[in-house]
């Protein structure tokens, strides 16, 4: 299940994302993800296929559209310049597995 049609709060700590989510009692429970395990930069664009991207990202935020939710950055290309402001979608890969967040591959 996406998650963040079965969470609430939803916030970025840093490079983690922070959520309340329902645990099997109904009681909100607090679920953590760091995202920097499981997104990089290449090259001035986000991947899936990485990690740290918070070494290198600037100006990261987590940002709700209608379709869910995006983590978006200024990431710098191998140049040293950057790339208009990127992003990735979260709930494309990121799920609610009985209260906690986990990375679909």
């Amino acid at each position: 299940m996406e998650f963040s049609t079965s969470s609430n709060s939803i916030r970025l700590e840093a490079s983690t994302l922070v959520c309340n989510t329902k645990n099997t009692a109904g009681d909100d429970q607090e679920a953590r993800l760091d995202l920097d395990r499981h997104i990089g930069n290449s090259n001035g664009w986000f991947t899936w296929k990485g990690v740290n991207f918070a070494n290198s990202a600037r100006n990261i935020a987590l940002v709700r559209r209608d379709e869910g939710y995006w983590l978006e950055g200024d990431l710098p290309k191998r140049d040293a310049g950057y790339r208009e402001r990127q992003g990735i979608y979260l709930d494309e890969r990121i799920q609610n597995v009985n209260s906690q967040l986990v990375k679909e591959i």
